[in-house]
Formats: C-alpha cells, sequence, structure tokens
C-alpha cells in the first residue's frame, strides 16, 4: 500500500520544503495540498476561484510516511509563495504501517 501512495504523491502531488525550527535548509517532499471548502465560513476569508469560493487560512495536506508533520517544532511548510504552520498532524496506519500524514495547515501571515 505505502509503495502505491508514494507512487501517487510521485506523479500527481506537489513538491512542498519542510523547515524545522531552527533549520535553514528545507527537506523537500511530495504531498497534495487542498483549501479546506466550508459553507459557514465568513466572506472576507474566501476567495473566488473557478471551482467556487475557496477559504485561504486552511488547508489540508495528505503525505508520504517520512513527513512526520508532529515533529516540525514550530517550523513551518512551504509551497510555492505560501508558507503554512501546521495546526494538527496525524499519522495513518494500516495495520502496523504508517502510510500517510494527515495535517491540517494555516496560512501563515
Amino acid at each position: 500500500m505505502t509503495g502505491r501512495w508514494e507512487r501517487i504523491l510521485s506523479r500527481y502531488g506537489q513538491t512542498i520544503t519542510l523547515y524545522r525550527q531552527g533549520q535553514e535548509e528545507g527537506t523537500a517532499c511530495r504531498a497534495f495540498l487542498q483549501p479546506v471548502l466550508e459553507k459557514g465560513a465568513d466572506f472576507f476569508q474566501r476567495q473566488p476561484t473557478p471551482l467556487g469560493l475557496v477559504r485561504q487560512d486552511r488547508w489540508i495536506c495528505l503525505g508520504g510516511p517520512d513527513m512526520a508533520l508532529d515533529e516540525l517544532d514550530g517550523g513551518y511548510i512551504a509551497w510555492g509563495n505560501q508558507i503554512f504552520t501546521v495546526r494538527s498532524a496525524q499519522p495513518v496506519y494500516l495495520g502496523d504501517r504508517l502510510v500517510y500524514w494527515w495535517g491540517l495547515l494555516a496560512v501563515r501571515d
């Protein structure tokens, strides 16, 4: 299962960079980043896109087992010209094996 997930990430995922607290050099990884869509959000936090209104302050991140989003210790994630802080992170297991990381990200100002 992890081999398939890594092939999907390498083909369709975005290249992101993980920066741990106190480290100047980041680690490049592949992940899926998508904005969180909510119906009850305040209007000023939404921006029109071809797919509809999108909240710009919260994103979902799905990444490989090597990402360890809970170990950034105040670090951040960079993607393009966006900088994200990890609000919440959960490892997802299949049996005893870590398959991927799920993270809720906030756009850092």
